[in-house]
């Protein structure tokens, strides 16, 4: 089965009298070694890009997000349970250090995921679904906080 990617807008919070149209910022997730993203009981390395598909740069955390890496939640599609992996840490420093993002650039971000993170949660055959998500705005409380998700559906290479 080819992998899904799936694609959420987030929009850059502008003030009310703004006319302008928010940017809009995109992530999108494939499995490196395997476009199809069967498990073969090694490593799933997973890349995702976040993209602006605006027409305005972005000022974002980049060096925070690249470090933090991506919230993931794991899904058995057989059992319907869930669960979270791990978060990455990264200095808090870096929340406030802003890069820009131009229109039509990106940021790739590998993320490996281990064997055991999968063997240990999902029943076999493996029909797993990664939902990954990066938090634009750091520090921010959750309903301010701007997220974008992308999925993966991961199975079993047999």
């Amino acid at each position: 089965m080819i992998s899904l990617i799936a694609t959420f807008a987030a929009a850059t919070a502008l003030p009310a009298h703004s006319k302008e149209l928010p940017p809009v910022i995109e992530l999108h997730a494939r499995c490196v070694d395997d476009a199809q993203c069967r498990f073969r009981g090694q490593t799933l390395n997973v890349e995702l890009e976040l993209r602006n598909s605006g027409s305005e740069p972005v000022s974002l955390p980049l060096e925070y997000i690249r470090s933090r890496g991506p919230s993931v939640k794991l899904k058995d599609n057989h059992s319907g349970r869930t669960t979270a992996l791990r978060s990455g840490m990264a200095a808090a420093a870096l929340r406030d250090q802003m890069q820009e993002l131009r229109a039509g650039q990106s940021l790739r971000i590998g993320f490996p995921i281990k064997p055991q993170e999968l063997t240990r949660f999902a029943l076999r055959p493996m029909d797993v679904t990664l939902q990954l998500s990066v938090n634009l705005t750091p520090g921010a409380g959750s309903t301010e906080a701007q997220v974008v998700q992308a999925q993966l559906r991961v199975l079993d290479a047999d």
